[in-house]
């Protein structure tokens, strides 16, 4: 049996989504698809737009099979972290034959080059890169000028969002010694940071018209069904959810911890955390203060993916923790019912989560370390939907799991 894996964060799910399942089932002539996804903060360092029960149901609705969790300690991490902590748990799973994943190169070979090179990390390359970072750029953009003059055709390549997480797809697989077969498909359409609504959209453009409440402009733009599910959890008040609503949040959770705290999150070092909190001293708005904050050595995501650890409590030390170790469970948010026998199947490697209300008894020390992150991170981003009724707490408990038919949405 062919089991395709795609890691994937739908905020929302639109047409260019769907041509990547149609498409990656195609080439792989996969039998069924798990999907890792982004739970309810994604990569970027913000909320997701929609929750991830929602998302959940239009990622079943549109090719899907099963969507499995991935933890909120790598949702919101750099793209290395992000990376690992998805492939580690298609590849723990075990029964994952196949990765396909979006990339705008949409050739396999020279991504998996710029892979090697940055796992074997020679001499020359870190020479390089230490005289750039010394520069004052970021790490991100010091990586891709030393790589370019040992390789130049990787020149543009690590400057396009998909590209770099493909090659660090491709790192972590080296790693793992992974037998997941990977592969690529050419991103069609609207760049990622495309805020405008043209063929094939990017996600951006549609949170972008969401927010400015243009909603029947993005009919066009999504499969019908998810067009469906996207308003009538906005009816509902469960949405949208925007970065701005937690300004509160963030103010509170910087006036509770003192500068020397916040060092133990990720990427606080050389002094930031004395930026940060002149940032909020003399800003009120969270995009003003991540506009204050951020530098060529700290871009907008980084710093908003910190702002974001340190209202999570995410400290470094459990990112590094669970990057050296087996993943502790699989959380399913949702399956079809014909897939279901896949769900045993899984069992058969990790501890499977499909009933949160049992996780002190199926999981160990880790995974109930792991998941409690998860519940913290679900209440305080029910804080922010637009009706109150969903303010309340454990809604990892109060949510049940998305079981569709092929006939039914």
């Amino acid at each position: 049996m062919k089991i395709l894996g795609i890691i994937a964060e739908y905020n929302p799910f639109h047409n260019g989504h769907f041509y990547q399942i149609q498409k990656a089932k195609q080439i792989t002539n996969a039998d069924a698809v798990i999907v890792v996804m982004s739970g309810n903060f994604v990569q970027r360092g913000e909320p997701a737009i929609l929750d991830k029960w929602t998302r959940t149901h239009m990622a079943l609705c549109s090719g899907a099979d099963i969507v499995i969790e991935l933890p909120v300690l790598y949702a919101t991490a750099s793209a290395e972290y992000f990376a690992h902590g998805a492939i580690k748990l298609l590849h723990d799973a075990g029964m994952i034959t196949d990765i396909c994943f979006g990339s705008e190169l949409g050739e396999i070979a020279p991504l998996q080059q710029i892979a090697e090179l940055l796992l074997e990390e020679p001499e020359p390359f870190r020479q390089l890169l230490k005289q750039c970072l010394q520069s004052g750029i970021s790490y991100a953009s010091a990586r891709s000028f030393a790589l370019s003059q040992l390789y130049p055709a990787a020149k543009d390549i690590l400057f396009q969002s998909n590209n770099i997480l493909a090659v660090e797809y491709l790192k972590s697989l080296l790693k793992l010694n992974s037998a997941i077969r990977p592969h690529t498909i050419a991103r069609k359409g609207s760049c990622y940071n495309d805020t405008t609504l043209q063929p094939m959209a990017s996600a951006t453009a549609l949170r972008n018209a969401i927010f400015q409440n243009r909603l029947k402009e993005i009919e066009v733009h999504l499969p019908p069904a998810c067009y469906d599910i996207l308003c009538q959890s906005i009816t509902q008040g469960k949405a949208p959810i925007f970065l701005n609503h937690f300004t509160d949040a963030f103010h509170y959770s910087i006036r509770t911890h003192s500068p020397e705290s916040i060092k133990n999150i990720f990427d606080v070092k050389e002094g930031l955390e004395n930026r940060i909190y002149k940032a909020f001293d003399t800003n009120y708005d969270i995009n003003d203060i991540i506009s204050f904050i951020k530098t060529k050595r700290y871009p907008q995501t980084q710093i908003q993916r910190t702002l974001l650890q340190i209202l999570l409590q995410i400290p470094k030390r459990e990112i590094l923790f669970f990057r050296q170790i087996p993943s502790p469970y699989v959380r399913v948010l949702g399956f079809r019912r014909e897939k279901q026998h896949i769900l045993a199947m899984l069992k058969n490697k990790l501890p499977l989560l499909t009933n949160p209300k049992q996780y002190q008894t199926v999981l160990d020390k880790n995974g109930q370390s792991l998941f409690s992150l998860e519940i913290k991170s679900t209440d305080i981003y029910f804080m922010a939907s637009p009706n109150k009724i969903y303010h309340r707490f454990n809604q990892d408990f109060l949510q049940p799991m998305v079981m569709i038919s092929s006939d039914k949405t």
